[in-house]
């Protein structure tokens, strides 16, 4: 899991070394340098940047890179499908959607411990999940023009994934099949999912988002097109012209309709804001306004939004209690702390659906991961 990342950057620099001339078996002079492990990168997959450099045909050639590591055991999601993500962003560099060049996925796991792939690092800022990014941070200290732009690029490049003909570029094995409606698919996957986070404990107010949107599915779903998954500013490097210079964190990948992305953006926005009780800051589009920006940089419309919304806030909480759990596990929580069952996805799921909400104060990850 990557709560916070472990790795010795030293050790690190050797075995990327060793590893990179079995890549670059025509260079010499292979170097690694500048390692670097962010403290707490994600929920996920742990992070490790770094600087290589080589000699090919006489030429020295340097570059930021990435290597994003699978858990060695089983964090937020049961498993890591980085050959997935791989293919995913490969593919998209032939579209216009700004990801960086994939180098290599290295499904060895003796290297690190676990499955790892390797990307251009691309200069840049990224808003933060920790603290929030509305609350403090660079995105903070903008105007409130300057974060209407973020916004509108970070929409609008959400756009482009879901332009992007996925058929034609290469991920065809995304698709499920034909069983069942795209919501139907999902249903089922993140049924999946919970049973397995959740392990013995019963969490009373995500069963009851799943009872409401088996009940209340959409007559009609639009068109199927590829889903970034964890659609969020907190995923894209942003230029100091505000412009998405990347996206990033494809681990959560698939195909559905477009309303799953935009919902998972908003639902986010609002767990950043409502959820932990601070203001939305101005400069930023009201729900409307989002919707409003996506419709004309997609050119399609935005169908069944509300419905869409709780599935958004019933699969957060869903890894919301696995990361509770997992925070216990690792020491960042007391044995009897309540985040799996309390925390502001949960909450905000519960006034969604008119359910009742769950007792006490509610807890996150913000702030708690060491």
């Amino acid at each position: 899991m990557a709560l916070k990342n472990t790795t010795d950057p030293v050790a690190a620099a050797k075995a990327l070394e060793g590893w990179l001339a079995t890549k670059l078996p025509d260079a010499t002079d292979i170097e690694v340098t500048n390692v670097t492990t962010p403290s707490a990168a994600g929920l996920s997959a742990e992070t490790i940047l770094f600087d290589a450099a080589w000699t090919t045909g006489g030429a020295r050639e340097t570059h930021e890179l990435v290597a994003r590591v699978a858990p060695s055991t089983p964090g937020v999601f049961p498993k890591f499908d980085l050959p997935k993500e791989f293919a995913v962003v490969d593919a998209l560099a032939a579209t216009d959607v700004p990801v960086p060049k994939a180098w290599w996925i290295e499904e060895d796991e003796s290297v690190f411990g676990g499955q790892f792939l390797v990307l251009d690092r691309i200069a840049g800022r990224i808003p933060a999940d920790d603290p929030p990014f509305t609350a403090a941070g660079w995105v903070a200290e903008l105007s409130a023009d300057e974060r209407r732009r973020l916004v509108e690029q970070s929409i609008e490049a959400m756009a482009a994934i879901h332009r992007a003909d996925w058929r034609a570029i290469g991920l065809e094995s995304l698709d499920p099949g034909t069983h069942g409606t795209r919501i139907e698919q999902q249903l089922a996957t993140w049924r999946d999912y919970f049973d397995w986070a959740r392990g013995e404990d019963e969490n009373p107010t995500i069963e009851a988002g799943f009872a409401w949107l088996h009940e209340h599915k959409p007559a009609q779903e639009g068109p199927s097109v590829l889903n970034w998954g964890d659609a969020r500013v907190g995923n894209q490097i942003f230029g100091d012209d505000l412009s998405v210079r990347a996206t990033l964190d494809w681990e959560m990948v698939d195909i559905g309709t477009a309303e799953m992305d935009l919902a998972w953006w908003i639902f986010i926005l609002r767990h950043h804001t409502e959820g932990i009780g601070v203001p939305v800051p101005d400069g930023i589009p009201s729900r409307e306004e989002l919707v409003a920006i996506y419709e004309r940089a997609s050119g399609s419309t935005v169908r069944d939004l509300d419905y869409y919304e709780v599935f958004a806030a019933t699969r957060l909480s869903a890894i919301m209690h696995r990361a509770g759990r997992l925070m216990v596990e690792v020491g960042f929580l007391p044995p009897d702390a309540t985040m799996k069952i309390n925390n502001p996805a949960s909450q905000l799921l519960a006034k969604l659906i008119g359910h009742d909400a769950p007792t006490g104060e509610a807890q996150s990850f913000i702030g708690n991961r060491g």
